[in-house]
């Protein structure tokens, strides 16, 4: 096992990644399943981070390298500690091990493996409904995310191009690009034109974006399409195809 963990640990493939995040909760956890699922699904689908489940994919490699993989790749690690569940525990180890960001939730009312025992996580989310759960997380991802902490700062970095626009809008334009890509996988210039309203600002906002490191060109010229660097995932990233 110590040999699978160096392995995967010395691995440029599994260097983090902006918009992932590796997201552990209780096989049955306190809120009915689909319910905790569907709250991750449209999180992922608005904000265009990739919140990675273990049974989000299946594998004939070992459990446990698919799983320190995605800590590995990711930008944050969440964990529902909620009831106190082994598996839980033991990925909240791994990812502290190495220094990764971790948060911790926990369904009010339910037993808390950590007590009163601070352990660095004083800024656990608590949450009671599946709205709650919903409202809380988008909180937390929108001020802990790297990659929306990114996009917030080329909105403002990106206003000395005189287009009219606040930042706020900005802001809006830079993300419904990488919304775009997140899910297609690529944009066109056409593509970013019907996003951003006209030739300049479609120009501008993905001149910001290659140069924040975010996408690249692939082709040339009419051909060309905008793509997500390896700094950043897709929508269906899988930890085991690298």
């Amino acid at each position: 096992m110590a040999q699978l963990f160096q392995e995967e640990k010395n691995c440029a493939e599994n260097n983090t990644r902006a918009n992932l995040v590796f997201f552990a909760y209780p096989f049955t956890p306190p809120i009915p399943q689909e319910d905790y699922k569907a709250v991750l699904k449209e999180l992922q689908d608005e904000l265009a981070l990739r919140l990675w489940y273990f049974l989000d994919e299946v594998t004939t490699q070992e459990l446990m390298r698919k799983i320190w993989r995605a800590i590995l790749q990711a930008d944050l690690c969440i964990f529902d500690i909620s009831g106190g569940n082994p598996n839980v525990a033991l990925e909240l180890g791994l990812a502290a091990a190495i220094g990764k960001s971790c948060i911790t939730l926990l369904k009010n009312g339910a037993a808390n493996p950590l007590g009163s025992a601070d352990l660095g996580y004083s800024e656990r989310v608590e949450y009671t409904s599946r709205e709650n759960l919903k409202d809380k997380l988008k909180g937390l991802l929108t001020s802990k995310s790297s990659a929306l902490r990114k996009l917030r700062d080329l909105g403002y970095a990106i206003q000395q191009d005189a287009f009219n626009l606040t930042r706020e809008q900005d802001e809006l334009k830079l993300a419904k690009l990488v919304k775009h890509v997140f899910s297609h996988k690529r944009i066109t210039k056409p593509d970013a034109r019907k996003i951003c309203g006209n030739d300049k600002t479609a120009t501008s906002s993905l001149s910001a974006l290659r140069e924040a490191g975010i996408m690249r060109v692939d082709g040339a010229k009419k051909g060309a399409k905008w793509v997500f660097t390896d700094q950043w995932v897709h929508h269906d990233h899988a930890v085991t195809e690298g």
